[in-house]
C-alpha cells in the first residue's frame, strides 16, 4: 500500500473543527437515533437475496464488467455503457472477487482498468441505492456501503503496478477503486469530480484519505465542498492524476503495455506512458481562479463558516458564483464534507473507511438523500428540499451524531466478504 499512497503527498496536520455559535435546533424527524440499532429481518434478508438474484440474471444476459488476460495482464472493463458505467452492489461484490484474485496470483503482474463508451465510471449507482432502500428498507444501505467500502479498501492496499484510464467522465465510486492505481492517466476528456454534497451526500470511498492528503493547500476543501468539474489538466496540476494522454492514443498505449515483458516493474510501465504522455495543451482551467481559491478554502480555517467569511470578503463576481453554489447543496453534506476532510488527515486508511461507514449509514437514515436522488435524478427539477435547509440551522450537535460510533455489532464489517451482511448475535 506504501508504494501507491506515496503519490499523494501529505498537506499535514489538520484541525477538529471549533463550536459553531448561534445553533439553531435541527429537524428531530431527520435524526432519530435509535437507527443506529437496526438489526434485519428475515423478511429483509429474503428482499436483499431476491433483488441480488435479478441482478446476478441482468449480468448474465450482458455482462457488467468485462476481464480478459494477456501476457501477464488483466484488462479489467467496465461494461455499463448506457449507465455510464456506474458501480451498483452486483459490482462490488464480484469486482471485489477479481481484485483479490489479481492481487493473489503470481502470474499476473499488471492490471489496466477502463470504461466503455464515454465514461470511465460516473460513480456508485445511486439509483440503485435510492429505489433499493425504499423497497428493502434499512438493511440495503448498510448492504451496499458495506460491499463498496471492502472493495474499495482490496483496491487501495494492493501491492502491484495497476493503471487507470480515467478517459471521460470520472467520478465518486468509479475513483475509489482507482484512485490508488501507481498511474492514473486523464485525457482532454476527463471530467473528474466528487459531487456527492449535491445528493445529500459527502465524497466517500476513501475521500477523507485521499483528498486531505493532496499536496496543495485548499485543493481538497474546493473539491469536496463544491463538487465541481475539474478537467484532466486539472487533475495533473494538482496531483489527481499522474499522466496525460490524448484519448485517441489510450488504445495503442494499452497494447504497448500488454506487451510488457515484465509489467510488474512500474519503472518500465512508467517508461511506457511517457512515451505517450504529454501536457496538456491547455493550461488548467482552475489555475485562474487559484488565487482566490487557495485564499478561501485554505486549511487553516475551522468551520465551514469561516470558509464563507473568507468567500464573501472577496467582493467577486466569483465569490458570489460559488457562495450561490454551495447554498444550493445539502447544508447537511456541505458540514460533514468540510469535518470529514480535517479529520481524514490525521487517520489512517482504514479509520477513514470506518468513519465514513457511519456518515454513510446517518445520512441513509434520513431523507436528506433521497430527496437528493428524486430532485437531481428522478424527476430532475433541480429543487431538492434539504432539512435542515440553511448551512446556519446545521448544529454542531447534529453533525457530531454523524460522526460518532455506532453500536458494536454496526460498525464497517471490514474484511467481510461475504455475501450478505450476517445478523448479529
Amino acid at each position: 500500500m506504501d508504494k501507491t499512497i506515496k503519490r499523494i503527498h501529505s498537506i499535514g496536520s489538520h484541525l477538529v473543527p471549533s463550536s459553531v455559535t448561534n445553533v439553531i435546533k435541527y429537524s428531530l424527524s431527520q435524526q432519530d437515533k435509535g437507527k443506529d440499532f437496526y438489526q434485519p429481518t428475515e423478511n429483509d434478508l429474503q428482499k436483499l437475496y431476491k433483488y441480488q438474484e435479478s441482478q446476478e440474471k441482468l449480468h448474465e444476459k450482458e455482462p457488467f464488467y468485462v476481464e480478459r488476460f494477456e501476457n501477464k495482464t488483466m484488462l479489467l472493463t467496465l461494461n455499463r455503457p448506457k449507465q455510464l458505467n456506474v458501480l451498483n452492489t452486483f459490482l462490488f461484490v464480484n469486482l471485489n472477487k477479481r481484485f483479490q484474485f489479481f492481487r493473489d496470483n503470481a502470474d499476473l503482474s499488471l492490471m489496466i482498468i477502463k470504461g466503455s463508451g464515454r465514461a470511465y465510471c460516473a460513480g456508485g449507482d445511486i439509483k440503485e441505492l435510492s429505489i433499493q432502500t425504499r423497497e428493502i428498507g434499512p438493511l440495503f444501505p448498510r448492504y451496499f456501503f458495506s460491499k463498496e467500502y471492502n472493495l474499495d479498501y482490496t483496491a487501495a492496499t494492493i501491492n502491484k503496478p495497476r493503471v487507470a484510464f480515467w478517459d471521460g467522465i470520472s467520478m465518486g465510486g468509479g475513483l475509489g477503486i482507482s484512485i490508488h492505481s501507481n498511474f492514473r492517466i486523464v485525457t482532454e476528456k476527463t471530467i473528474w469530480a466528487m459531487p456527492e454534497v449535491s445528493i445529500g451526500l459527502f465524497p466517500d470511498v476513501g475521500a477523507s484519505y485521499f483528498l486531505s492528503r493532496l499536496q496543495k493547500d485548499a485543493i481538497a476543501n474546493y473539491i469536496a465542498i463544491t463538487g465541481k468539474n475539474l478537467t484532466g489538466a486539472d487533475c495533473l496540476h494538482f496531483g489527481v492524476a499522474t499522466h496525460y494522454v490524448e484519448s485517441s492514443k489510450l488504445a495503442e498505449l494499452e497494447q504497448k503495455l500488454i506487451a510488457l515483458v515484465n509489467g510488474n516493474d512500474s519503472n518500465m510501465v512508467e517508461s511506457i506512458i511517457n512515451q505517450y504522455a504529454s501536457q496538456p495543451s491547455t493550461p488548467a482551467p482552475l489555475l485562474k481562479d487559484w488565487p482566490l481559491i487557495s485564499k478561501c478554502f485554505s486549511n487553516r480555517f475551522n468551520s465551514i463558516e469561516e470558509i464563507i467569511e473568507a468567500i464573501e470578503g472577496t467582493n467577486s463576481e466569483w465569490g458570489k458564483d460559488i457562495l450561490t453554489l454551495i447554498r444550493k447543496k445539502s447544508p447537511t453534506s456541505v458540514k460533514i464534507a468540510f469535518r470529514q476532510i480535517k479529520e481524514g488527515g490525521l487517520k489512517s486508511l482504514e479509520d477513514c473507511f470506518f468513519m465514513e461507514y457511519r456518515l454513510a449509514i446517518r445520512s441513509l437514515s434520513n431523507n436528506e438523500f433521497i430527496e437528493g436522488v428524486r430532485s437531481v435524478v428522478i424527476d430532475k427539477d433541480q429543487k431538492p428540499k434539504w432539512d435542515p435547509s440553511t448551512l446556519e440551522e446545521v448544529s454542531d450537535e447534529y453533525i457530531d451524531h454523524y460522526f460518532s460510533n455506532l453500536p458494536e455489532f454496526a460498525e464497517f464489517p471490514i474484511h467481510n466478504h461475504s455475501i450478505y451482511l450476517p445478523k448479529s448475535n
